[in-house]
């Protein structure tokens, strides 16, 4: 068993130790059967504690294996033909090739890109962080996902390329035919590879190492402008299919489920002609292959179930890492927490924003910045990171009954103002002050 540091990624055949056990990770290339679904869950509970994350990339992680259950894990998942990939990881449009909005189906040019990846030497070094994103132009894009690599589908077969970042803040370098994006992803692969196993893309997103990739790759790359934004994703809810059913989307609160809970729902809805499950960016799964009639039944055992059926619940505005005691470096039982925090700050999280629970400073579940982020076992930072210096301290019981004054206070204002504005208008100082007991 290998050791980690922060920076690595656990694999199924490489879990990383957590306080809780070992931590093993897996990114499914296409939708799950539903057999594999039952089976994975069964898994989970024989051989860990029976707890299942979705990460915000789409992942599924399995918590609490032990030394000695850990083989027997990655056996099973690797019987289920699943967790065998190599190479950096490729993200793709969770309904690939079924989205009904998608212009052409590019599944076989990803599994040639897959299989390429894996068969090349020259990248075995880069970094495992480093991922490549391949959006098919459907409903269920992944623009708000970041990633090193940025391949979109755009009209006449031709892939849009950019690097570093989501959509909005990622680097332009032009357009790819689809012939050529293998070798152009292998190439810029390479060159990531060679700067050494620290090296992201992002390294790269200043205008002399543009310059020099647009260069290396003169007579792949055609120069017209970017594609055109896009509303944002929104994975929950009824999609259409291109074969005529319709794809569930429903989310898990705070990144997790127990895996009890999850086979009853994967059971339900194969009894209900379901056939997959993807899982999805934003910590989602996707039921793929309903009838309308059984996808409305569903979203009522779900939301029974504890999953999140609708976009506006606040719980999915509240972001928690795992937290004590499953996280060694957890100064705070984040999940214990969570659902008290949701609905204290019901009035409060319109969608416009994000509370970040952390159990440390790592900020492992929303690297990014939050509006408001609580890091235990008393630091708040305020439009910022869990990383970042803290604007002052706060005892949890304070900071639960401070978002519930916020929530009042948004209120009071007009309907216009989104509490994101509100954050932006109080400022630090103003914040604290509306969190401050007593005020």
């Amino acid at each position: 068993m290998n050791s980690h540091r922060r920076g690595t990624c656990p694999g199924i055949l490489d879990p990383m130790p957590t306080g809780d056990g070992l931590l093993a990770r897996l990114l499914p290339t296409g939708p799950v059967s539903m057999d594999a679904v039952v089976a994975l869950c069964e898994l989970a509970r024989a051989h860990g504690n029976g707890i299942v994350e979705i990460t915000q990339r789409g992942s599924l992680q399995f918590r609490g294996l032990s030394p000695a259950s850990a083989p027997h894990f990655a056996r099973g998942v690797m019987a289920l033909g699943l967790g065998a990939q190599g190479g950096p990881p490729v993200l793709a449009s969770p309904l690939m090739g079924l989205d009904a909005q998608e212009c052409f189906d590019l599944r076989a040019r990803l599994a040639a890109l897959r299989t390429e990846l894996t068969n090349q030497p020259a990248i075995a070094s880069i970094g495992p962080k480093v991922s490549v994103l391949v959006d098919g132009g459907g409903a269920l894009h992944l623009d708000s996902v970041p990633g090193d690599l940025r391949l979109r589908a755009g009209a006449n077969s031709r892939w849009h390329l950019s690097i570093a970042g989501t959509t909005a803040a990622s680097t332009h370098l032009g357009w790819v035919e689809a012939d050529d994006a293998v070798q152009v992803v292998v190439r810029l692969l390479v060159r990531i590879a060679d700067r050494g196993p620290e090296a992201r893309a992002r390294d790269f997103a200043n205008p002399a190492d543009v310059q020099a990739l647009r260069a290396s790759l003169a007579g792949l790359l055609s120069d017209a402008p970017p594609p055109t934004p896009r509303p944002p994703a929104e994975p929950i809810g009824v999609h259409a299919l291109n074969t005529g059913k319709v794809a569930l989307g429903v989310a898990v609160a705070f990144g997790y489920v127990e895996a009890a809970v999850l086979l009853r729902l994967a059971r339900h809805a194969a009894a209900r002609g379901a056939m997959s499950i993807q899982p999805s960016p934003g910590r989602s799964l996707l039921i793929i292959g309903l009838d309308a009639a059984a996808a409305i039944e569903l979203t009522a055992a779900a939301a029974a179930a504890g999953f999140l059926v609708r976009p506006d619940d606040p719980r999915r505005f509240v972001v928690a890492c795992a937290g004590a005691p499953a996280c060694d470096s957890a100064k705070l039982s984040t999940r214990e927490l969570a659902p008290a925090i949701a609905g204290a700050a019901r009035a409060f999280l319109d969608g416009s924003l994000t509370i970040h629970v952390s159990g440390c400073a790592k900020g492992c579940a929303h690297p990014g910045a939050a509006a408001l982020t609580f890091i235990g076992p008393n630091r708040l930072v305020i439009q910022g990171r869990a990383g970042d210096a803290p604007h002052g301290t706060i005892s949890i019981t304070d900071f639960i009954a401070g978002v519930s004054r916020l929530g009042v206070k948004r209120e009071q204002q007009s309907s216009q103002d989104r509490s994101v504005d509100i954050v932006s208008t109080l400022g630090v100082t103003g914040v604290l002050a509306a969190m401050s007991a007593g005020t």
